[in-house]
């Protein structure tokens, strides 16, 4: 499946539900790019906490932490949910993730091709 395709399934299964991603006011717009980037941070956020206290079993024989293993599913859902709210911020400003994200690559491979080995 394309990642365009997921983004559609995700943005239809938004609009059902009441998550508004086309506007006729900008700061109704702003209003909602706001929401969702703080969404999108408390996912970031949640991703690093995990992360962090799989570093402290790591680092401190007395901290009874998950093993980066037993952590994985949850740092994946945390992941999934960063995209989705990605694909909200994509979609509330007329973007195309997919396009955009080529276009970046190729960009980045223009500026960074020197350094492959």
């Amino acid at each position: 499946m394309h990642l365009s395709a997921i983004m559609e399934r995700q943005i239809g299964a938004d609009e059902r539900r009441g998550f508004q991603v086309r506007f006729d006011a900008d700061d109704k717009q702003h209003n909602q790019l706001t929401h969702d980037l703080v969404g999108l941070m408390g996912e970031i956020g949640e991703f690093a906490n995990e992360l962090k206290k799989v570093g402290l079993g790591l680092t401190n024989p007395n901290y009874d932490g998950l093993s980066l293993k037993e952590a994985s599913p949850h740092l994946r859902e945390e992941l999934a949910d960063v995209a989705i709210y990605l694909f909200r911020l994509s979609a509330a400003i007329g973007g195309d993730l997919e396009k955009d994200i080529l276009a970046k690559m190729d960009v980045n491979d223009e500026r960074y091709g020197k350094l492959e080995r």
